[in-house]
């Protein structure tokens, strides 16, 4: 079929090539075909639209176009003669094919355009609609959000009610400040109204705290600094150690090379039968390191006992040679050996540490290193260097300039190394330690060791503290607060109630006597005779809660003119006469005590008034002499009434 389509091909070209006359009037063309080539070239084209479409689907315009569209292309191409004739075909051909394509395309944007014109009432309407139901739905969340919250805000009042109610039930009633109408401690009633006298203790007040302060920023460092001071000295301690033995075993080797050597050297000489030169050396090593053990006893021995007799309160164990201790000053103080025939190393080990400790701070000593020899005699093993004689020693060493003292230095390093030795100092050796630090004022580091409990406290160190006090009442060096803090732990109270009334801390010190010790009548006379003041005169006349006075008015005021206070009596008795009473604003003061005290006779009372208009005090004396007619005429009238002769017509008659 292929073959009778191709050669029915061939003869239409022949025609057309055979055919030279036009058809019409037309100019000459020239022919298509015009060779073998030409021929071929339309067959191939045939061929090729032929394959090409039958491998197109039916209905598929746009591929087939395509497909022709290439084949003109190619004929172009190939019939150069008739190329713009053909271009121009083409071109009018495309240019059609286009126009067609877009009255296609806005034919089909007009349809879409169209229908959606047709569609959009329907679209807003249906939008509408649903705008209408969000509106409803809105609503509705609304509604229930308002109920949501005020069941919510219902629920908070109720809870809230109830946390009141539970509050009102649980809580105590709150307590209403009272004005506290109480006199300033130290301070009078008029020093008390005194503005400039306020401020002047408040900017003292204010200073003291300021230089607390400041103290207690330089004075102290953290703990990790003491830690690591500590492991220092541990990694020094350490090295130190290493190095010792290691000189020990150089030593040891040195002095058998020496021996081995002497005896080579004799049998040299010598040259002894039936004798080597290592039998010589060995005998002499043997004999060497027996001499050496008994020399080493020996001179252990003597040192031991020349500086354990130091020692208070150390005995030796036969069983284990450890230091014992009592406590107790009278403790025996014994050295009980044992025999060193039996060569224990772990007792040569032991004394000979000692005696190494021991020559380590004597080298100190001698080469002025004061600081490094207090702190080593005070770390000492089993404390054979913490006693009065190593004490002694620092004493009589005597330095020049603004250096410490090293007694002070082996005082401080004594106290420091409590705590890591686990024991206080004995009394004896605190005693001298507190006599140190007094005669070089350190009152801080006093203060710090009774804070941190170093001290072995006795009565005698109070005692001491108190006699360095040179302040007139009340106390400013504070002197007399370390030795109430001693005596208070102690348990001697009364010394440190003088001591609070030295201070000046009057009410204080009633009160602690109150509660601690009750004193007696005489015991009150005592204090007011060894610290009499203005504050502590009134407060053993003033009234207490139960109404009654601790000493009588006319017992205090003879009381100090005994011991020749009579500046302090006037202002006493001028104070009470100016203060009104608590119970009668009319009465004074002086008025009630003097009624209240029945141990002062009249005589004495006259005697007071002759006193005051002797020295010039005439006001004073007559509220006093009128005090003293009230209160004959009160006891007159008393008297009566009872029907009873008065003491002192009893003694005229």
């Amino acid at each position: 079929m292929a073959k009778l389509h191709r050669e029915k091909t061939n003869e239409d070209l022949s025609t057309l090539s055979r055919s030279g006359t036009p058809v019409n009037c037309l100019p000459k063309l020239p022919p298509i075909i015009t060779s073998e080539i030409d021929r071929s070239f339309l067959l191939d084209l045939n061929d090729y639209i032929r394959y090409e479409t039958d491998k197109l689907s039916h209905g598929d315009d746009d591929q087939r176009y395509t497909i022709y569209k290439s084949v003109f292309n190619r004929i172009i191409e190939h019939v150069s003669a008739y190329k713009p004739l053909l271009t121009a075909i083409k071109k009018e051909y495309e240019d059609t094919i286009e126009a067609i394509k877009k009255g296609q395309r806005e034919a089909d944007f007009l349809h879409g355009k169209l229908k959606a014109m047709a569609s959009e009432p329907s679209t807003i309407r249906n939008y509408r609609k649903r705008a209408d139901e969000l509106d409803e739905r809105i609503l509705v969340i609304q509604k229930d959000n308002d109920r949501l919250q005020k069941e919510l805000n219902e629920l908070q009042q109720k809870r809230k009610e109830r946390e009141e109610l539970d509050r009102e039930v649980t809580e105590p009633p709150k307590r209403e400040l009272k004005k506290d109408s109480r006199m300033i401690p130290g301070l009078t009633l008029e020093e008390s109204t005194d503005l400039t006298l306020l401020y002047r203790n408040y900017e003292k007040l204010d200073r003291q705290l300021k230089e607390l302060n400041i103290s207690f920023r330089t004075r102290y460092v953290p703990k990790s600094h003491k830690l690591e001071l500590k492991e220092r000295l541990d990694n020094k301690v350490n090295e130190r150690d290493d190095l010792l033995r290691q000189g020990q075993i150089y030593r040891y080797k040195r002095s058998k090379l020496k021996i081995a050597v002497e005896a080579a050297q004799a049998y040299n000489r010598v040259k002894p039968p039936h004798q080597t030169v290592g039998d010589a050396v060995i005998f002499a090593l043997a004999q060497a390191r027996g001499l050496q053990k008994q020399e080493k006893v020996e001179k252990l021995l003597k040192h031991w006992r020349d500086y354990v007799s130091h020692v208070p309160n150390f005995e030796l164990s036969p069983g284990e040679g450890q230091q014992q201790r009592d406590g107790s000053p009278s403790a025996p103080q014994t050295l009980t050996t044992t025999s060193f025939d039996d060569d224990d190393p772990s007792k040569e080990k032991k004394l000979k540490m000692m005696l190494e400790y021991i020559e380590k701070f004597n080298e100190l000593f001698e080469d002025g290193m004061y600081e490094d020899a207090a702190i080593h005699a005070a770390n000492s093993p089993k404390g054979i260097l913490r006693t009065s004689a190593t004490l002694a020693k620092f004493r009589d060493v005597k330095v020049h300039g603004n250096v410490r003292s090293p007694l002070l230095a082996f005082c401080d390093a004594v106290m420091a190394s409590v705590s890591a030795v686990g024991s206080k100092p004995n009394h004896k050796l605190s005693d001298e330690c507190v006599e140190c630090v007094l005669n070089e004022n350190r009152l801080d580091l006093l203060a710090h060791w009774i804070a941190q409990d170093r001290l072995s406290l006795n009565h005698q160190i109070g005692d001491r503290i108190v006699d360095h006090c040179n302040c007139q009442v009340p106390c400013k060096c504070s002197c007399q607060a370390l030795a109430q803090n001693v005596y208070s732990k102690l348990h001697l109270y009364r010394q440190a109630v003088i001591c609070m009334l030295k201070q000046g801390r009057v009410h204080t010190g009633m009160e602690y006597a109150k509660h601690k010790y009750p004193l007696s009548k005489q015991e009150y006379l005592e204090l007011l005779r060894t610290c009499p003041s203005l504050p502590l005169m009134h407060s053993l006349v003033e009234e207490d809660g139960e109404g009654t006075r601790t000493l009588p008015l006319g017992v205090v005021i003879l009381v100090l003119l005994e011991n020749s206070h009579f500046d302090l009596v006037i202002r006493f008795m001028q104070d009470l006469q100016n203060t009104p009473s608590a119970d009668d604003q009319n009465t004074s003061l002086f008025h009630s005590a003097m009624m209240d005290d029945v141990d002062t006779t009249a005589e004495q009372w006259d005697s007071l008034v002759k006193l005051l208009r002797d020295q010039g005090y005439e006001e004073t004396s007559v509220k006093l002499l009128s005090s003293i007619h009230v209160l004959s005429a009160v006891k007159t009238v008393l008297y009566d009434s009872l029907k009873v002769e008065s003491p002192e017509n009893e003694s005229a008659s």
